[in-house]
C-alpha cells in the first residue's frame, strides 16, 4: 500500500472535500432532516436505513460502467476476507437490495420509504458539492401507477419549497427499455457524425453508454447536445400514456413543471419519468438542481433479483438545499399524526388539498395513509397499527367540502366541515 506522508498540520484538518458540522450547522441540518422527515410520514413514507458500505457490485450493476459515479468517484476497497465493499455513492441500491433481501414483496404493495443520512463520491469539491455529502430520499417499491410518480415528485416538491426558492420541476421521460434500445441507435448515430465535436471523454462513451453523453457537463459536448434527437419523440404508446398520467396529475395539485427533453439523470438504472427540482429566479434564469430522481422500475433484475420490483424514488442535496436557505427555514415544532385515507384512487389531489388546507408547518398533524385501494383494507391496517383516529374523504364528502372523522377506539364516527379539521383533532 502506497502513501503519501502528511504533516501534523494536514492530518489535523478534515481531509478535502469533507466537513465538520456544530453550531449552527449542526442545528440547520438537523432541522431539515426533522422537517423533511415530516413531510414524508405525513405522506405515509416510512423510516429505513441500510448499512453506509455495500458490495461494490451493487453499484457497478446498478448504477452502471460508463457513468463518473462508476468510472472514478467510488470509494472501495477490499476487506481482509477478501471482499470488494463500496462506502455509498447512492442510497436507491442499497435500500432495493434491503427490500429483496428481507422479502418486502410478499408485505402490502407499494412500500414507502423515506431515508437519510452521509454518501460518499471522489468528486472536485466545490460549494455545494462535497466528497462526503448528506442526502434525503424517498423511495416507492412495488408499484408501476404513475401515481406515484406523482406522490414522490410532491413530497419533494413541499420539502425543497420550504427554502423559500423559486422551485421549479424539470421532466422527462425514457421510456420503457425496449425504447430506449431504438432511441440508443439513433443516439450513436448522430454522436459518431459529430465525434470529432465532443469533448474527449465523451467520444468513447459513444458506443459504451451513449445516454451518459446527455448527462456531460463538458461544454462543447453541452452544445452538440441541442441538437440530439429527443427521447421523448420515441416514446410507444404506454410509455407516452405513462407520461402524460403525470403531467396531468401535477398540473392538478399545481406543481410548476418545464419539459426538459435532454433530462437523463446519472445512473443506468432509469426509466419513464425523470425529474428535477430547480431554483429559477424571476427572469427565468436556472442556477443549480437541489435534486431529483425518477422511476426505476428494472433495477432489482439489473443487481441480480429474479424477479422485476416497479419503483419510483428521488434524492435531494441536503449540502446544497442548507446552504442556500435561512437557518430557520426548517424550524418546526413537535406534532401528532392522523391518517387520512381516501376511498379511490381518483381522489389523490382532493386528499393533498385537505392536508395543505387544515395544516401550517407547525400544527401537522394528518398524513395521507400509503395503502390506496379498499377503505376496508386501509381501516384493518391502520387498526393493526395502533391508530386511533383516522380521517375518511369520500366522493359524497368531497362534494360536500366534509371528511369522516372516526373513532377506532369507539368505533363511532361524524362528518365534519374540512376547515373545522383542525378545530377537531386539537
Amino acid at each position: 500500500m502506497s502513501s503519501s506522508k502528511k504533516s501534523n498540520k494536514d492530518i489535523l484538518q478534515a481531509p478535502r472535500g469533507m466537513r465538520d458540522f456544530f453550531g449552527d450547522a449542526f442545528i440547520h441540518k438537523q432541522e431539515f432532516f426533522q422537517y423533511a422527515e415530516t413531510i414524508a410520514e405525513q405522506r405515509g413514507f416510512t423510516g429505513i436505513e441500510t448499512p453506509i458500505m455495500e458490495h461494490t457490485e451493487i453499484f457497478l450493476k446498478g448504477i452502471g460502467d460508463g457513468t463518473d459515479i462508476v468510472d472514478k468517484e467510488m470509494y472501495s476497497l477490499e476487506t481482509i476476507g477478501g471482499d470488494q465493499l463500496t462506502l455509498r455513492p447512492e442510497g436507491t441500491a442499497p435500500i432495493i437490495r434491503s427490500y429483496i433481501e428481507h422479502g418486502m414483496g410478499s408485505l402490502p404493495q407499494p412500500q414507502l420509504f423515506h431515508y437519510s443520512g452521509p454518501f460518499f463520491r471522489h468528486d472536485k469539491p466545490q460549494k455545494g458539492r462535497y466528497r462526503q455529502f448528506y442526502q434525503f430520499g424517498l423511495e416507492v417499491m412495488g408499484s408501476r401507477d404513475p401515481l406515484y410518480d406523482v406522490h414522490v415528485i410532491e413530497t419533494g416538491y413541499t420539502i425543497v419549497k420550504q427554502s423559500g426558492q423559486n422551485i421549479v420541476v424539470k421532466l422527462n421521460s425514457l421510456g420503457s427499455y425496449k425504447v430506449r434500445q431504438q432511441y440508443v441507435k439513433k443516439l450513436v448515430e448522430f454522436y459518431t457524425e459529430h465525434k470529432q465535436e465532443l469533448a474527449e471523454r465523451d467520444q468513447s462513451r459513444i458506443q459504451t453508454n451513449p445516454l451518459r453523453i446527455l448527462d456531460s457537463k463538458e461544454e462543447t459536448t453541452v452544445a452538440i447536445n441541442q441538437q440530439a434527437p429527443r427521447l421523448i419523440d420515441y416514446l410507444d404508446e404506454d410509455s407516452q400514456k405513462h407520461f402524460n398520467q403525470v403531467q396531468m396529475l401535477l398540473e392538478k395539485i399545481d406543481i410548476p413543471y418545464v419539459i426538459e427533453p435532454f433530462l437523463v439523470r446519472g445512473m443506468d438504472y432509469y426509466e419513464h419519468t425523470v425529474f428535477e427540482y430547480v431554483i429559477q429566479d424571476n427572469d427565468g434564469n436556472e442556477s443549480f438542481a437541489l435534486g431529483g430522481g425518477g422511476r426505476y422500475d428494472g433495477l432489482a433484475e439489473m443487481i441480480g433479483h429474479t424477479k422485476s420490483v416497479p419503483s419510483v424514488g428521488l434524492g435531494l442535496g441536503v449540502d446544497r438545499i442548507i446552504e442556500t436557505t435561512h437557518n430557520n427555514a426548517f424550524r418546526m415544532e413537535e406534532k401528532k399524526d392522523v391518517p387520512l385515507i381516501i376511498t379511490d384512487d381518483s381522489l389523490y389531489a382532493e386528499a393533498l388539498g385537505v392536508i395543505k388546507k387544515t395544516t401550517t408547518v407547525n400544527t401537522q398533524r394528518i398524513f395521507l395513509y400509503p395503502l390506496f385501494g379498499k377503505l376496508s383494507k386501509q381501516l384493518s391496517r391502520i387498526e393493526k397499527e395502533g391508530y386511533q383516529t383516522v380521517i375518511i374523504l369520500g366522493e359524497d364528502e368531497f362534494k360536500k367540502n366534509m371528511v369522516t372523522l372516526r373513532d377506532l377506539k369507539t368505533q363511532t364516527q361524524e362528518d365534519v366541515r374540512v376547515e373545522d379539521l383542525q378545530t377537531y383533532l386539537s
